[in-house]
C-alpha cells in the first residue's frame, strides 16, 4: 500500500472507519472470500451466483 497514493489512503481510511484493515495478502482459504476465490479459480467467474456468496457467508459448501 502506497500511502502517498490518494486512493490507497482513502481505502485505508474507509477500512479504519468500518473497523477493518486493507491487506495485500490473500484471504485465508477457509474464509468466505477465500472459498469464493477457490470456487472461481476452479469453475470460472461466470459460474458464481449470489447464492454462492450467501453459501460462503453461511459456511455451506459451494456447489457448481
Amino acid at each position: 500500500m502506497d500511502m502517498s497514493n490518494p486512493q490507497d489512503v482513502g481505502a485505508a481510511f474507509g477500512a479504519m472507519i468500518l473497523g477493518g484493515t486493507v491487506s495485500e495478502e490473500p484471504p485465508p482459504p477457509n474464509s468466505p472470500l477465500g472459498r469464493v476465490r477457490a470456487f472461481t479459480a476452479r469453475y470460472g467467474e461466470g459460474a458464481l451466483t449470489p447464492e454462492h456468496i450467501a453459501d460462503a457467508q453461511a459456511g455451506r459448501p459451494l456447489l457448481p
